[in-house]
């Protein structure tokens, strides 16, 4: 959904102070981001964190959304709150596959140079692959990638992709970012050039990295023809209302913002506001403990949360309430029917019967035992921070205790086992088996570490979930996806709460842009109305 807010003067804010500097309006740095009208050919955008981490066995540009890397194929919009398709990038056509999806061909684009100006071949979609799916280098996409058995080059401009188990889903696994197979190496990826001097095939290349700026120019040698925006410039501000006001200030041309800075914009003539659907979801985790063990008490946590609150509370309304990972976004493979109802008084009578009762005090406790369990949240998340006290409060009323903590990812992770915490996803959701079969599935050794760490499951959703993701056919695909979600309803593994919106301001401009993306959980100014930056034309 794209927006324009009117602004009552052309510089509202005459001064704002940012990082301890006064930037005025009359600033000339202000003016630096191209001065040809509304056309500009630089553009400065401000992001919570400095662009670090560019190889792509960290996670980074695997769904195909990157200034720097391409994948065989990248998402196409289909529609604002449905995943997109998919269209060859790097591919010379949509890849082909045997009769049970085992093996897919893909043929490859010839006369494609990275940006160091060697050539792009299948050496370098094997390579990709090959460290991709290896765990002894470090790599954090492993979970997404083991499926595949072996990336055969049949010829420099062919390979073929050979599957442990059918995989009809095979598309969104072909976005991968590929580089130079001369530096992937065999090394640790956390040991590689790639993470601080990336090199793809795409539309722009990293420049330099100066201070807290990242500076990328464009590829005038890109195989989809040269972009007309020849420079982006990424600035880190950390905080939330510094990026908003930025903006509002005419300082930089855009930012990514949280929801709770979208009303501050209100008002301003000159202002874009880009809001996307997403995939990128929260929820709570359910941990390997005492109080989750029996199923009635993890149904019962389901129905007791009152979704909707998160929306109009912690969400400001920039979010849809979801059920579970299989949500709307998936078509027909959502079945609307399974959804978890608000249900406070069934959620109390499943409580009693797994022997959760209230005290004298209204707590509840089993065997003399209180219900407690700590819910943790990144500290310099103010979103997840908002969801864990707004949840705290709503299991409070049942008698459940839901004691809140802040922390960071690095010391949560060790403890993730032990106790809940406020979780998002939905870094690759472009077909339901990668946003959903390890949060499902029990746990095996390529399972992510925060997906389902309670290891709560069956057979019979990990038989169901393996006969889904072999089915070619997508209608019987389909009702199999909704044999899950039954099973879930019955057995959930996980608490589902609100896929997020995400919310995007920058100053108005002429350009023609790509429609707007559903996005993954992975986004900033790289996506909304800049993910396809090459693509903008007069």
């Amino acid at each position: 959904m794209r927006t324009k807010l009117r602004r009552g003067a052309a510089c509202a804010l005459t001064s704002v102070m940012i990082g301890g500097a006064l930037v005025a309006c009359g600033d000339p740095s202000r003016q630096a981001s191209g001065g040809e009208g509304q056309y500009p050919t630089r553009l400065v955008l401000a992001d919570r964190k400095a662009g670090d981490g560019f190889h792509p066995a960290t996670g980074y540009a695997q769904t195909g959304v990157s200034p720097i890397y391409d994948g065989l194929l990248r998402p196409e919009p289909s529609s604002s709150d449905k995943v997109p398709n998919f269209v060859p990038a790097l591919a010379a056509e949509m890849p082909k596959h045997n009769a049970d999806s085992t093996k897919w061909t893909v043929k490859l684009k010839e006369g494609v140079k990275f940006s160091d100006g060697s050539d792009f071949d299948a050496e370098d979609v094997k390579a990709s692959y090959d460290v991709a799916k290896d765990i002894s280098v470090g790599s954090e996409v492993v979970s997404r990638y083991d499926i595949i058995d072996e990336v055969q080059i049949q010829d420099p401009h062919t390979v073929v992709f050979k599957l442990r188990s059918p995989l009809a889903e095979m598309l969104s696994r072909l976005t991968y970012a590929i580089a130079p197979s001369e530096m992937l190496g065999k090394g640790a990826i956390t040991q590689s050039k790639l993470n601080t001097e990336p090199v793809g095939t795409g539309a722009y290349h990293l420049k330099e990295r100066r201070g807290d700026e990242t500076i990328f120019e464009a590829n005038d040698n890109y195989f989809d023809g040269a972009p007309e925006v020849k420079e982006l410039v990424v600035t880190t501000a950390a905080d939330d209302t510094a990026r908003a006001q930025r903006v509002a200030a005419g300082e930089i041309d855009g930012a990514a913002i949280p929801p709770s800075q979208l009303k501050g914009l209100e008002g301003k003539d000159g202002i874009s506001v880009d809001v996307t659907k997403t995939a990128d979801w929260r929820g709570i985790s359910f941990p390997e403990t005492p109080e989750f063990a029996d199923p009635k008490v993890r149904l019962a946590l389901n129905l007791a949360a009152d979704r909707q609150a998160f929306i109009d509370g912690p969400l400001a309304g920039q979010g849809t309430p979801i059920s579970g990972l299989l949500s709307s976004i998936y078509g027909d493979a959502h079945d609307p029917s399974l959804d978890f109802q608000h249900d406070v008084a069934k959620a109390e009578k499943l409580l009693d019967e797994a022997g959760w009762k209230k005290n004298s005090q209204g707590v509840r406790e089993k065997d003399g035992k209180p219900f407690h369990v700590d819910l943790y949240y990144a500290g310099n998340d103010t979103l997840r921070r908002d969801i864990a006290i707004e949840f705290a409060s709503q299991m409070k009323k049942l008698g459940l205790e839901f004691e809140t903590k802040s922390s960071t990812w690095h010391d949560i992770e060790p403890k993730v086992h032990d106790v809940s915490v406020v979780l998002g996803g939905g870094s690759a959701p472009y077909d339901a088996t990668v946003m959903a079969y390890e949060y499902l599935h029990t746990r095996t050794p390529a399972t992510g570490k925060w997906a389902n760490p309670g290891n709560y499951g069956s057979k019979k959703m990990d038989d169901l979930l393996d006969e889904t993701r072999s089915e070619n056919d997508e209608a019987k695909r389909n009702q199999l996806w909704r044999k899950i979600q039954a099973e879930h309803a019955e057995n959930p593994s996980m608490l589902a709460l609100a896929n997020v919106n995400h919310i995007y301001v920058s100053k108005e401009n002429s350009w023609k842009k790509p429609n707007l993306l559903l996005e993954p959980h992975i986004h900033g100014v790289t996506w909304g109305p800049w993910w396809r930056l090459a693509a903008w034309k007069k």
